[in-house]
């Protein structure tokens, strides 16, 4: 898992430079830049019965003391599902979710740069909600 903090500044960075077009909405963009990283500790929290926040970050993080090898976790906001799911909200009830959306994939961009040079994490998560419903 990347540093919370550079999904932070990167999504800060976009939502200044989308301001002047998308006005407050950038907040929305801001904020889903990496809130919804909440769903690793929801996974560490579910999996390990264990509500500590901070055990929850550095389970992810490799070469932490809570850090262990873990294969197919589930980030539900990491899947293509969720995705899909804020795209029809989006179109359907309100263009928030279409922002939210954006700083989701703006977050997804750095995850997949993280994987391309850190091929060995590959399997780390599911990418499918289905697909790790059908596997578990």
């Amino acid at each position: 898992m990347q540093q919370v903090y550079l999904h932070a500044l990167f999504a800060f960075a976009l939502a200044a430079i989308l301001y002047p077009f998308i006005g407050n909405y950038s907040i929305v963009v801001f904020l889903s830049g990496f809130v919804f990283d909440i769903d690793h500790y929801i996974y560490y929290a579910a999996k390990k019965r264990d509500y500590n926040l901070m055990n929850g970050y550095f389970y992810h993080v490799p070469g932490s003391k809570v850090h262990e090898e873990h294969s197919d976790s589930l980030h539900i906001f990491h899947t293509w599902e969720m995705w899909l799911l804020l795209f029809i909200l989006g179109l359907l009830i309100h263009e928030i979710f279409l922002f939210t959306l954006i700083g989701i994939i703006f977050h997804m961009i750095f995850d997949w740069g993280y994987l391309l040079f850190n091929s060995d994490a590959l399997g780390e998560r599911a990418w499918s909600l289905i697909g790790w419903i059908s596997r578990n």
